[in-house]
């Protein structure tokens, strides 16, 4: 049964959200990780692996859950609406990112044999497995129930690609194909932040095309005080309309256009991802942050790669891995120096930080 408010307020780990953004940041530093984040880690594990029951299907789920402000066809209704129902695919992708970040973290703090890290451990092989529908979408929801808005603004089940990081082009193909179907059965249409969220998507599975799209979907002109026919599109003091406004949308463009030039995790840098080529046929971006406390600034011509300029705070004698298109190059880096690597990813000069001549 749909209650008032049930689509968002029967959701059992909003807060988890913002607490993953700030403990996965790019800006950590061990002091950080050791007095702040992972403390912020702990408790979110310690809450989930309680609220995890086990359900029929012998897997750890979630209940009661939604799928934020979206709706199902609830199975012999007669076409009534729902929205509550259990281990829908953001409540599974929130909790395998927080679990994901604790274990990473321990590693990096010594504390990998603690009693919470081994219970986590045993949780994610019985956490549900991301699903394909019967359409080849990605499943929004523990079971492949009828959508009744399919091109609904919220792009929720879609979470382990992105802002996450448990789903990649290269562990997980089908399921991006599965993502992929996702966006296009959503379509092009939403305000604003939906409209950055679909850029950053798109960048994730390396598609430079749609990405740009939805640029251009972005930039629309929504005058102020006047009705339109759509949502989303910019005013003309350049927010973004959701209507009437929401910031997400501004800061989403920002985030989204640097994972077209920069995707990294702590070990591998991946650059121009999603560049389009003949839109942005030459182009520069300076001082990128990456993860693994790392600065980018890269320069292309041509549509290609001409250099990148890489320099680290606090990593010391660490191998670093490089992708640009199909090379990969491994490099062994530490803090305080500058590295440049040419369009083939050789690295062509060295030198100290505070040398630096930009």
């Amino acid at each position: 049964m749909k209650m008032p408010g049930s689509q968002c307020g029967q959701w059992g780990v909003p807060g988890f959200v913002r607490i993953f953004g700030s403990t996965t940041s790019i800006y950590w530093t061990k002091d950080f990780l050791k007095n702040t984040a992972y403390p912020l880690l702990e408790g979110c594990a310690l809450f989930l692996t309680d609220w995890l029951i086990e359900g029929p299907r012998g897997l750890l789920e979630t209940n009661p859950s939604t799928s934020p402000e979206h709706v199902f066809i609830a199975p012999g209704s007669g076409g009534q609406q729902a929205s509550v129902s259990y281990s829908t695919t953001m409540d599974i992708a929130i909790i395998r990112e927080i679990f994901s970040a604790v274990i990473s973290s321990a590693e990096i703090l010594g504390k990998s044999d603690t009693p919470l890290v081994q219970k986590i451990k045993e949780a994610l092989p019985r956490l549900p497995q991301n699903t394909i529908a019967e359409d080849q979408t990605l499943m929004e929801w523990a079971q492949d129930f009828k959508d009744p808005e399919v091109t609904h603004r919220h792009l929720s089940h879609l979470f382990g690609l992105y802002p996450g990081h448990t789903i990649t082009m290269q562990r997980n193909p089908e399921i991006c194909e599965a993502i992929s179907n996702s966006l296009h059965k959503r379509g092009e249409d939403g305000p604003g932040w939906s409209s950055t969220w679909k850029m950053a998507l798109w960048a994730r599975l390396l598609n430079s095309e749609n990405a740009y799209r939805m640029i251009l979907k972005l930039i629309t002109l929504a005058p102020p005080g006047e009705k339109v026919g759509f949502e989303g599109g910019l005013y003309t003091n350049l927010w973004t309309a959701h209507p009437p406004f929401q910031i997400d949308g501004n800061f989403g463009f920002a985030a989204a256009i640097a994972e077209m030039l920069l995707q990294s995790t702590p070990t591998d840098l991946h650059l121009l991802p999603a560049l389009p080529r003949d839109k942005w046929p030459e182009g520069c971006v300076k001082g990128l942050r990456a993860r693994g406390d790392t600065t980018v600034s890269i320069f292309w011509e041509k549509g290609e790669l001409q250099e990148a300029v890489l320099w680290f705070n606090n990593r010391n004698n660490s191998a670093l891995r490089l992708h640009y298109g199909g090379q990969v190059a491994e490099a062994t880096v530490e803090a305080g120096h500058v590295y440049r690597f040419n369009g083939f990813l050789q690295c062509v000069e060295i030198w100290p930080l505070d040398k630096c001549p930009f």
